[in-house]
């Protein structure tokens, strides 16, 4: 009859009960592995206060137990779509990274207090251009879809007094009240607004083409362009300024960073 220490040296010695018990020692040490790498998603006590203040102002009332739990599982969710997302390459998705380059942005912009006059000023000095009021013009018209259904002696008939009927397939108000002239741009063409400009007032010209049809005109009323007033422009200047700071000095700091980077670009693109 064999020992208990009989046994055992037997089966130390027997290769293939060997090989069974290195192989369950090996799975063994590589599920614990597995247990302890496991990325960690932790919610702290300062996290889940924060996520119910934010519900209280959205709601007016702080979560239940239910609502906190609710909250809890959208962000144990949120948190595995990100880290799901970010193994599956999605953090180069264009409108991720033009999301993440606006976050990075909005938190080195400065923080700035409102510029005095003397630098809204100087400002506007330097893009006097984009504080002029356009022109505006105002006119009667007897209008018409095409050439074809013009009426013989239409401008002569007007010039006389006369009353003479438009194409009411044409669809604009008459008279035409003052409009800025970008807007008439828009609706009926460069070209017509050229000569429409170059018309005398009160008297009636024409035809005039334009993307509407053919036109005859009479200016009734127009102001010329003109420089808006400091006090008028002083809202638009103080975004627009504080715009213009900001973008400076995120672009200064980039310039830091592209010197960091080998940037490669198409010969003819100096990416400048």
């Amino acid at each position: 009859m064999s020992s208990g220490k009989g046994k055992w040296r037997i089966a130390g010695s027997s290769p293939m009960l060997r090989f069974a018990l290195i192989g369950a020692l090996m799975l063994g040490a590589h599920r614990a592995w597995l247990a302890h790498s496991k990325p960690r998603i932790e919610l702290t006590g300062e996290w889940l206060d924060s996520l119910q203040r934010d519900y209280e102002r959205r709601s007016g009332q702080w979560p239940d137990e239910a609502e906190k739990q609710a909250l809890v599982k959208h962000q144990i969710e949120q948190e595995i779509l990100y880290r799901e997302a970010v193994k599956e390459g999605h953090v180069e998705d264009p409108r991720v990274k033009g999301l993440l380059a606006a976050i990075l942005r909005e938190s080195i912009e400065p923080v700035l207090g409102d510029p005095t006059d003397e630098e809204l000023k100087e400002f506007r000095r330097q893009h006097g251009e984009a504080y002029q009021l356009p022109g505006q013009i105002a006119f009667e018209h007897v209008s018409f879809a095409a050439a074809a259904a013009l009426p013989q002696g239409t401008l002569e008939r007007l010039k006389a007094g006369e009353k003479v009927a438009g194409d009411p397939a044409v669809k604009l108000a008459n008279p035409l009240p003052l409009t800025w002239l970008p807007q008439l741009r828009k609706l009926f063409g460069e070209d017509f607004v050229e000569q429409l400009e170059s018309s005398p007032s009160g008297e009636w010209v024409g035809p005039l083409h334009s993307a509407r049809g053919v036109h005859f005109v009479k200016v009734t009323q127009r102001h010329e362009a003109r420089e808006m007033d400091f006090e008028e422009v002083k809202p638009a200047l103080t975004s627009q300024w504080l715009k213009a700071t900001k973008d400076a000095a995120v672009s200064a700091r980039v310039d830091e960073w592209k010197k960091n980077y080998q940037i490669v670009l198409p010969e003819d693109v100096s990416g400048r």
